[in-house]
């Protein structure tokens, strides 16, 4: 593990009821809704990459849609078994992921690319490609800005997490680049979307379809 993603995975373990308690009531419905449109398969499968708690994972089952909950960290895994029992998840990098090729219909990726440098994020979206059928759909999100940093964002953790900034071009490159075809890049502002007591915040979300 890269140095600075441990320290991202310790501010994260050790904030995990806060993290819970913010993002909780997030649901990105327009997002998935979107997504699972670009399924090949409604059924799926669809590997959650960086699934935390598991609510991505949950929303997406309960769409009927079969699927599978990946995290690096324990502490995280450990709550998402406990409110979704019934739902699999399993320990596992983004970068190297522990699946066949071809074995999804859909890799939804949701805040989790945004703490890995770009040489990482490649790794990354180099393996959904990867596990992902001729069509699958992709989906990922990043911060909207310019450069990277080590900062504490006491909206959702108490310690400092690396995140690499992204712009709608460069966002777009990243998905061509890897395989996937046509990028859609949309930009949603998270108080916009969520109201009242949410952050002034741009968010990139992205689409494709494996190449």
């Amino acid at each position: 593990m890269f140095d600075y993603v441990a320290r991202t995975l310790a501010a994260y373990e050790q904030s995990v009821p806060k993290y819970e308690a913010a993002t909780r009531d997030m649901v990105p419905d327009v997002e998935l809704d979107a997504f699972t449109a670009l399924l090949p398969d409604p059924s799926g499968p669809v590997l959650d990459a960086g699934c935390a708690f598991g609510r991505d994972t949950a929303l997406l089952a309960a769409r009927g849609v079969a699927v599978t909950g990946i995290d690096l960290s324990e502490p995280f895994l450990a709550r998402a078994r406990e409110l979704h029992p019934g739902l699999a998840f399993r320990r596992m990098d983004v970068c190297r992921l522990d699946f066949d090729d071809a074995s999804f219909a859909g890799v939804w990726c949701q805040a989790t690319l945004l703490h890995l440098k770009d040489e990482h994020v490649k790794g990354a979206l180099a393996e959904f490609r990867r596990v992902l059928r001729l069509g699958g759909a992709l989906f990922v999100s990043f911060k909207e800005g310019e450069g990277e940093e080590e900062i504490v964002e006491p909206f959702s953790a108490d310690a400092a997490r690396f995140f690499r900034y992204q712009s709608v071009q460069r966002v777009h490159r990243l998905l061509e680049t890897a395989g996937f075809d046509r990028p859609d890049v949309r930009v949603v502002n998270e108080r916009a979307r969520y109201g009242a007591g949410h952050r002034d915040l741009t968010w990139l979300t992205a689409y494709g379809r494996a190449t």
